[in-house]
C-alpha cells in the first residue's frame, strides 16, 4: 500500500472515506510524494506527521490526533 492510500484508510473512520482521500492526496502532493514515489525520508516523514497531527486536532482531539499522525507515517 503507498503512503496516499495509507494515509486515507487509517483517517476514512475518522473523516470519512472522500474527506480522507482528498486529506491524503492534498498532503502527499504538498510533500512530493506520489503514487509512484518511494517511501519518503525520515525528515520528509516527520514534517509529514506534525502537518497531519496539527489539522487533526480539531477534529478528533490532541491525544487520537498525536496516534493517527504517527500510525499514517509508521513503515513508510
Amino acid at each position: 500500500m503507498r503512503l496516499p492510500e495509507k494515509i486515507a484508510a487509517v483517517l476514512a473512520p475518522h473523516l470519512g472515506v472522500h474527506s480522507a482521500d482528498v486529506v491524503a492526496r492534498h498532503v502527499c502532493a504538498k510533500y512530493g510524494i506520489t503514487e509512484a514515489s518511494d517511501a519518503p525520508d525520515a525528515k520528509t516523514r516527520e514534517q509529514l506527521r506534525e502537518f497531519l497531527r496539527r489539522g487533526l486536532v480539531a477534529y478528533v482531539g490532541a491525544t487520537n490526533a498525536e496516534a493517527l499522525a504517527a500510525e499514517c507515517v509508521k513503515g513508510a
